[in-house]
């Protein structure tokens, strides 16, 4: 196979990961306003070329972008409400009206701070300046070329939400059964008496769509490609399963017998239950994976790069028992391997695309990695198990890499390394001092780092790996505790909440990452 799905600039590059929603914002939630545009411009000044986020796709219960009710579509949530207003589709009145109803709003139980999003609270808000919006929208030809170009889902997902909201719940398999599995004179009833419902809905995607491009070329402008996360699974509560139960490993009810999971590793030692439905990866390889393409093409037009979430599920998946509370009784099963990445290459040509290779990693994903020319992942927090060969290992990554202290389901640094024993602190602290070539003896060895100086010399460590491209979380650079962490896998509260406090990416915190950059030959 050719190297034609590998990235094809491997210049020494930098970056930094943060999630959207994490950006400051007098909206409740990082979203594509004046934040997000001052934000690009400070990685700029920080000399970075690159902006890691997390999916887009609009979530469910739990908030977390993992589970997307649609592989294509954008969370509405992320809407600027001051584009609105520019648009003259709401009212200044109508902006001081939502964020009253979003301090009615209660916090959420698991909060870990009274900055963390409230989920409930901003979609109650949005939901009040949306629809007054929608009822001033006047569809133009850039709406109508947007319907058409889309159509191919974007039909399916206004239905869906439409009956979601209707029902109260996008757990589709409570629908009445007419609907539950699209009887045709059910769903054109449907379309007749709940048309104004779904053309909102289409409505909400065409902004959607409208600001992130307007964020996109801003960005590209400043010299700042912007890296997408692309997650392997759908919901089952997602139009996806729900339009096309063809795609996914289903019971004649169409429910879930079997589920995604992950096993026993270094994020949880239970494993995890995820609960996503299993694709039918036979169906796809019948049809020469044309969602999939479909899906990874209308990514690629979002973003410069994409992260391939959970990449050795394309090799083999883990499968695990409906119901179980923890992936230790499931069990593997063969992907479609390199005929899947033949196919993407052969329909999409080169494709600028990352492997997330982590967790539970065998030779043969390995060799799928390597043979379709996908750089992999190399997080410096697992590095250091006192195993040399670790690959891991600032000393042992390749120059095909993607090097990062911690992704956004590691805690950060400076928690990581508060939270470990004394011993582990001492050993970590000696490898790290040597690497920056402080020998030290036996009798004289220097005082144990502190965990914000940890922190600086694993950041540090990773802008010198040989790794082509070297990415940061943004808590990391903060210097923050375990109250900056984005995510704790195997949990469901208090996850996808963590914001940036308002001018923390100062100007000299910028000057400072420009300046490590440059000596690591890592500058924009």
């Amino acid at each position: 196979m050719s190297a034609a799905l590998q990235t094809r600039d491997r210049r020494r590059c930098a970056g930094i990961l943060m999630p959207v929603f994490s950006l400051p914002s007098e909206h409740g939630i990082g979203c594509f306003d004046k934040e997000a545009r001052e934000f690009i411009t400070m990685l700029a000044v920080a000399g970075q070329s690159r902006w890691q986020i997390l999916p887009l796709g609009p979530v469910g219960e739990g908030n977390s972008p993992y589970q997307p009710r649609s592989c294509f579509a954008g969370d509405p949530i992320y809407i600027d409400p001051v584009r609105l207003l520019e648009k003259n589709l709401i009212t200044p009145r109508e902006v001081v009206e939502m964020k009253g109803i979003m301090k009615a709003s209660p916090e959420a139980s698991g909060s870990r701070s009274l900055r963390a999003v409230n989920y409930h609270a901003v979609r109650n808000g949005r939901e009040y300046i949306f629809q007054k919006a929608f009822d001033r929208f006047v569809p133009d030809q850039d709406y109508a070329d947007f319907e058409q170009e889309n159509r191919f889902w974007l039909e399916d997902y206004a239905l869906f939400e439409s009956m979601s909201t209707v029902f109260g719940t996008s757990s589709w398999d409570r629908w009445p059964d007419e609907l539950r599995f699209r009887d045709p004179d059910a769903l054109k009833r449907w379309t007749s008496k709940h048309w104004k419902l779904i053309d909102m809905n289409k409505w909400l995607q065409f902004e959607f769509f409208q600001e992130w491009n307007a964020i996109l070329r801003f960005a590209h402008q400043r010299g700042i490609n912007i890296i997408g996360d692309l997650p392997i699974y759908a919901a089952y509560e997602s139009a996806d399963c729900w339009a096309h139960p063809e795609l996914f490993q289903l019971d004649s009810d169409l429910k879930r017998a079997d589920v995604s999971g992950a096993p026993p590793d270094g994020f949880n030692p239970e494993g995890q239950v995820w609960g996503n439905p299993l694709y039918d990866w036979k169906y796809h390889q019948n049809t020469d994976f044309s969602w999939w393409i479909s899906r990874i093409k209308h990514n690629l037009s979002m973003f410069d790069t994409l992260r391939l979430d959970h990449t050795r599920g394309f090799c083999a998946y883990y499968s695990v028992p409906a119901g179980e509370a923890t992936g230790l009784h499931g069990h593997w099963e063969a992907g479609p391997g390199l005929e899947f990445f033949r196919a993407v290459e052969k329909a999409l040509g080169p494709c600028d695309l990352i492997a997330e290779d982590l967790g539970f990693i065998t030779d043969d994903v390995v060799e799928m990695v390597r043979a379709a020319g996908l750089p992999g992942m190399k997080v410096l927090q697992f590095a250091f198990d006192g195993d040399p060969d670790n690959p891991y290992l600032p000393e042992n990554i390749r120059e095909e890499s993607v090097v990062y202290t911690g992704t956004h389901d590691n805690d950060t640094s400076v928690g990581w390394f508060s939270s470990l024993d004394q011993g582990t602190r001492e050993k970590i602290t000696l490898y790290l001092r040597e690497r920056e070539g402080i020998r030290m003896s036996a009798a004289g060895r220097a005082p144990v780092f502190s965990s914000q100086s940890a922190a600086i010399s694993l950041m540090q460590n990773a802008l010198m790996t040989r790794a082509y491209m070297c990415i940061i979380p943004m808590g990391d650079y903060l210097l923050l505790g375990s109250q900056g962490r984005i995510n704790t896998p195997g949990t469901v509260k208090g996850n996808w909440e963590w914001r940036m406090e308002k001018d923390a990416f100062t100007p000299e915190l910028a000057a400072s990452i420009r300046s490590s950059c440059r000596r690591c030959g890592r500058n924009n």
